[in-house]
């Protein structure tokens, strides 16, 4: 099992754009210094707390301080773009990157990032900018693609002009993800039927169980075999040296800031709340004590309290191989924050090293509740 960070990120909106770069280059640097697998990097043009509109420029800044590390787009919305150009950027950072380069695509969350792109049709849009841009990566020309919202021509080429010259480094091209949030994701399936990897967000431990399951619903439509070390799930970490100061870190700093202000309010509006915290039975932001979400639901406390809690999220899930923490602005501590990274490197990731998970078949899984065929 491995460790790596999803930084959305998720910033104060008291932080200024540049100062918020930099920390989290920081962040990055330390994700490399203490043995973290990579960085998944989000791309937001109209939300305040969550402000990357590039993630491969992100990407491109991270790949000339690391290098071990691996970065994904998490995730470009190729729909938002031209779809084209989007297929060739990636191909150079890709090369940029030697490989080290993962893309996660999605239809994007929030409304106003597609309107500010005049998306109207985030799903038809997102569908054909995937087809073209594997298109573009797995095909050679001379061809021509007629489609409802874009059209190119990708031309033959003579000795002189040497083209076309722009292929992936990775073949056919680098891992493809998408992530699932709702408890019975149609994404995942879908991620699982084209062979995508899967990517989970643990908004509650409760439904993992079935997402796995959407997910190996589609990958045995496809044929594809699905591995549990390839699952991801993200969730929010924060390990300091006693379960004391760990709370406080959370409860009294920025996550704790960010949940109050940004991602609980942002759960109410979609009434998931009652998922997040089904014990409290409410979609109420202010009555979900951060306490109580740092307790019980998020992997927060000294290094043995996170590997009992991580147990909980094992057994629920059937296991996976990747956790992917989140970020946040702790400018103002920057010492804990880096403490933080030392012990998920010095104490939790050597206690990981035996955990692995094996390849299964639908057939192997009990259809969790809820889910329907």
């Amino acid at each position: 099992m491995e460790i790596g960070l999803f930084m959305v990120p998720f910033r104060d909106p008291s932080t200024g754009m540049k100062e918020g770069f930099e920390w989290d280059m920081q962040v990055i640097r330390w994700a490399e210094e203490f043995g973290l697998s990579e960085v998944w990097i989000a791309e937001h043009s109209t939300m305040r707390w969550e402000p990357v509109a590039s993630p491969e420029l992100y990407i491109a800044a991270a790949l000339n301080q690391t290098k071990n590390i691996k970065f994904g787009t998490g995730a470009n919305i190729p729909g938002n773009h031209n779809p084209m150009a989007l297929a060739y950027r990636l191909m150079q950072l890709d090369h940029m990157s030697g490989g080290r380069l993962m893309i996660g695509l999605g239809n994007g969350a929030y409304a106003s990032d597609h309107k500010v792109f005049g998306n109207d049709d985030p799903v038809g849009k997102g569908r054909e900018a995937i087809q073209i841009m594997r298109k573009i990566w797995e095909e050679k020309g001379p061809y021509k693609f007629e489609g409802k919202y874009w059209s190119f021509e990708m031309p033959d080429y003579d000795e002189i002009q040497m083209g076309p010259f722009w292929e992936p480094y990775q073949k056919p091209h680098p891992p493809l993800l998408m992530a699932g949030l709702s408890p019975a994701s149609n994404t995942l399936r879908a991620a699982g039927k084209l062979g995508y990897l899967p990517m989970s967000f643990n908004v509650s431990r409760e439904y993992l169980e079935g997402h796995w399951y959407r997910y190996m619903q589609g990958a045995t439509e496809s044929g594809f075999v699905a591995d549990r070390n390839d699952w991801r799930v993200a969730t929010n970490i924060f390990v300091a040296d006693t379960d004391e100061e760990a709370m406080d870190a959370v409860v009294n700093g920025a996550m704790g800031k960010c949940y109050r202000e940004w991602m609980l309010p942002g759960y109410a509006r979609g009434n998931m709340l009652p998922v997040m915290a089904p014990e409290l039975g409410t979609n109420d932001p202010d009555k979900i004590p951060i306490e109580f979400l740092a307790e019980e639901k998020w992997l927060v406390g000294s290094p043995d309290t996170i590997m009992k809690k991580l147990d909980k999220d094992l057994k629920a899930s059937g296991g996976f191989g990747k956790i992917i923490s989140f970020t946040f602005d702790y400018l103002d501590q920057p010492d804990v924050y880096r403490r933080h990274f030392e012990l998920l490197g010095t104490e939790i990731i050597p206690r990981l090293a035996e955990i692995t998970h094996q390849t299964e078949s639908l057939a192997d899984l009990k259809r969790p509740e809820g889910i329907t065929d």
